[in-house]
């Protein structure tokens, strides 16, 4: 009873801008410690990496510095989490060590508030963080790439004898060494005829070497063909190659991203006959029906070739390195894939919408596990750290290993490590808010 006139401390949220300055003060001094020492890292890892190519090719300082330049925010985007993990972990049990938080929570402040100020770091570095993986790091890595090839003169994104075929597998590209950028040299497309082939490579009656063309086209049938009245006559041409399988090849292959047309320079072409089908598939339309004819130019619209470079140099390269805009359009452009390839795809997918928020994760986990024993020091706490990071990463591997083979749902895969690490630490707030 004589309690009774005592009154409970109420919680104390929002304005604590001594407290909330205090906090950030100390973790942004740790975070940017660990930030410089993984970035040192990494930066030497590049070197040593990289280093004996450069010098092989008398490569210049400013070459090499702008390559490993461009290459830090790829390296950054996987240190942001982790600094944050760790700085999290690394403030708050100093703060446990010196009996601070003690003190802050018998002020009337809970622990989740102790940490307001982190919280909302992590916020911010997962918006960074997100930029990064969706926006910066496919540009960077993409200079860095054209960089190294130039400088250092191994050329890792060419790619000899490269074939592509389109989703809908009308269009089979045959590239003898395909190269980043618009413009490609020797390169087959194997595809069938349309209405613009068959006016630009054949023409309209009347035009010049118009009678010459249906004769190296239609042999001995050419004589019937002109025979016709104009009118006539193009319709049977469109009867006759609507349809065919055609091989189109070119010196010069170049694409314009704005109208998305393809034109085919300096080139020859050859179409198959229909009369040799057979019960074997690959075997249907082998039969040539004429020998290789040359062309100076023809000009492919967006309807009749919808690929561009960046869509075959997206199809070669390793998913996990694709950003989730990228692999969406490419699900969206390709309804008909495998769904094997559609599992791999769509699991990167989640799992990169799902990454950059590891780093909110590092601290709801980092708060929690910090202040569990406010004695124990710095060291176990950094310990407990370096071994949630790698119990995530290795739950998330093995769930993206599951949802890339179909034993998974990709949605499950490649967001539930995540999600479930967050949750596990908003549990342990929860549980020790008093």
């Amino acid at each position: 009873m004589k309690y009774r006139d005592l009154k409970l401390l109420p919680r104390r949220w929002f304005p604590l801008w001594t407290l909330d300055g205090y906090v950030l003060r100390e973790f942004l001094i740790k975070y940017s410690i660990l930030m410089m020492v993984f970035v040192i890292l990494f930066v030497l890892s590049d070197v040593y990496r990289v280093i004996s190519s450069f010098l092989e090719a008398r490569a210049s300082t400013q070459d090499i510095l702008l390559y490993l330049a461009y290459k830090l925010p790829g390296n950054i985007r996987f240190i942001l989490p982790i600094s944050m993990l760790l700085g999290c972990m690394w403030t708050m049990a100093a703060f446990g060590k010196n009996m601070e938080v003690t003190a802050m929570r018998a002020s009337g402040v809970s622990l989740t508030r102790c940490g307001g100020s982190i919280f909302l770091m992590g916020l911010i570095v997962t918006a960074v963080n997100i930029y990064f993986n969706e926006g910066l790091v496919a540009d960077t890595e993409r200079k860095a790439e054209l960089l190294y090839d130039k400088a250092a003169d191994r050329r890792r994104s060419v790619k000899n004898l490269l074939a592509y075929s389109s989703s809908d597998r009308q269009r089979r590209w045959l590239f003898k060494t395909f190269v980043g950028g618009n413009v490609q040299q020797h390169v087959t497309l194997k595809t069938f005829w349309t209405e613009e082939m068959i006016t630009q490579l054949v023409g309209k009656p009347g035009e010049a070497g118009y009678e010459k063309r249906i004769r190296n086209i239609f042999g001995a049938e050419s004589s019937k063909i002109l025979a016709l009245s104009s009118e006539r006559q193009q319709e049977e041409i469109r009867k006759n190659l609507l349809g065919r399988k055609i091989d189109i090849y070119a010196k010069t292959t170049s694409h314009r991203n704005k109208t998305g047309m393809w034109t085919f320079k300096d080139g020859t072409f050859v179409s198959y006959d229909r009369n040799d089908e057979t019960r074997f598939a690959a075997s249907r339309g082998t039969s040539t029906l004429h020998s290789d004819l040359p062309f100076d130019e023809l000009r492919l619209s967006k309807k009749t070739t919808p690929e561009t470079p960046e869509d075959i140099l997206n199809a070669i390269k390793e998913k996990d390195e694709l950003p989730t805009l990228v692999i969406w359009d490419i699900i969206r452009k390709n309804p008909k894939l495998p769904d094997r390839i559609k599992n791999i795809y769509m699991t990167v997918f989640y799992f990169r919408l799902a990454f950059p928020w590891a780093c909110l994760l590092a601290v709801f986990l980092g708060i929690p596990l910090a202040t569990k024993n406010e004695r124990t020091g710095s060291l176990l706490a950094i310990i407990t750290a370096v071994v949630m990071i790698v119990a995530y990463i290795v739950i998330a591997q093995i769930f993206q290993v599951l949802g890339k083979n179909g034993i998974i749902p990709p949605l499950i895969a490649g967001l539930t490590p995540t999600i479930a690490f967050i949750l596990c630490g908003a549990g342990r707030l929860l549980s020790n808010r008093s």
